[in-house]
């Protein structure tokens, strides 16, 4: 079947573009979040499109205070790729690895919204990631992370807001790989390998460069993912060695209230970051472990869904809940003994065992 990524030269396979190779949990992926300076709005948006599933869905949120606001959408591909409009949710690609487009059309849910952010630099495309369970692939996935500015509007909740550059930070990713989509699979791997998540991710701006920090620790704390890296204004870029996170917990959950980030350059030189966390901003409203917009679901030819979440009200880590970012004030101390400020977005999954923690089962609290 002929689509119009045809017409481009992005071949991947000798198949055309409408297949993507014979994994039924193929997916690729646009993600975007941003911030105002003084934590007053956070908000998200996500185009995903599932080829062997032919599902593409997209959403959109905005915390405003402490309402968050959740717009979903899903229709069925028909095979057609390069089409990333769902509803009234589209993304647009302006200018390529520099600037994106996310647009949400007036509706009948009162949020919409015309953004535009650029980068700050190129897009860092991180070390592929494969996690098995058993004998099955889990997880096949390449990234690239760009931070940039936001510029534009959004409306919500009686709300407008008029956003420019010099206020309002955020990043933005691509993924694209193996990963559960959909409806749950109905027969797991016969001896199945515990479940535990430790996902901490830290996309971080300051005045002349940008910090991008993620980690992936096992059960007993061992790092299996772990990357930092500065991308500076001028172009250049370090990359730091033995990045390690220490987190602070809210007292009876695993909401991050803080933590420090550390690593060393190349001459052993010593960088820190504390972070700050502030409101949260739930990754369900994006559809991410929500069990009414999973990712994939087949919703039917066409479906839009709406929901709101005050969220000081959620005090437990619980589902849908253990997905989150938060705002986040840094303070990060170069290996000179310069302090530069900034803020950045905390990222955090943490379900089962993380013995360093303290956890021993799936959501109990220190």
């Amino acid at each position: 079947m002929l689509t119009k990524g045809d017409e481009y030269p992005i071949h991947q396979t000798p198949d055309p573009i409408a297949f993507s190779g014979t994994d039924r949990n193929f997916y690729d992926r646009y993600f975007f979040n941003g911030y105002t300076t003084d934590g007053e709005v956070f908000f998200g948006a996500a185009l995903g499109v599932y080829p062997h599933l032919n599902i593409i869905d997209a959403a959109f949120s905005v915390r405003i205070g402490d309402r968050q606001y959740n717009l979903h959408a899903s229709r069925h591909l028909e095979m057609e790729r390069m089409d990333t409009q769902v509803g009234p949710i589209r993304v647009e690609v302006t200018e390529p690895l520099q600037k994106l487009r996310v647009v949400v059309e007036d509706n009948e849910h009162g949020i919409s919204a015309d953004l535009t952010i650029t980068g700050r630099h190129f897009p860092i495309e991180e070390p592929r990631t494969v996690r098995r369970n058993g004998p099955r692939i889990v997880q096949d996935v390449t990234r690239m992370t760009q931070l940039g500015r936001w510029s534009g509007w959004l409306r919500a909740g009686g709300h407008e807001i008029t956003l420019d550059e010099t206020t309002t930070p955020g990043t933005r990713d691509r993924s694209w790989g193996i990963r559960q989509v959909g409806m749950r699979d109905p027969q797991p791997p016969a001896t199945s390998q515990e479940f535990q998540v430790w996902w901490y991710w830290l996309p971080a701006h300051f005045a002349d460069r940008v910090v991008h920090f993620y980690i992936n620790e096992d059960g007993a704390g061992r790092p299996w993912n772990v990357a930092m890296i500065v991308a500076h204004d001028d172009g250049s870029i370090e990359h730091l060695h033995d990045a390690r996170l220490q987190v602070e917990f809210m007292p009876g959950t695993r909401f991050p209230c803080g933590g420090e980030v550390t690593a060393r350059d190349e001459n052993g030189g010593a960088y820190q970051v504390d972070v700050g966390a502030g409101a949260r901003f739930f990754m369900t409203g994006l559809g991410y472990m929500n069990p009414d917009w999973t990712h994939g679901l087949n919703k039917g030819p066409l479906a839009l869904g709406y929901d709101e979440i005050q969220t000081s009200a959620v005090v437990k880590h619980e589902a849908p809940y253990q997905h989150m970012q938060a705002f986040s004030p840094l303070r990060m101390t170069l290996p000179d003994g310069t302090v530069l400020a900034g803020h950045g977005s905390f990222e955090s999954i943490v379900m089962g065992r993380h013995e360093p923690s303290g956890f021993t089962s799936m959501f109990d609290v220190p």
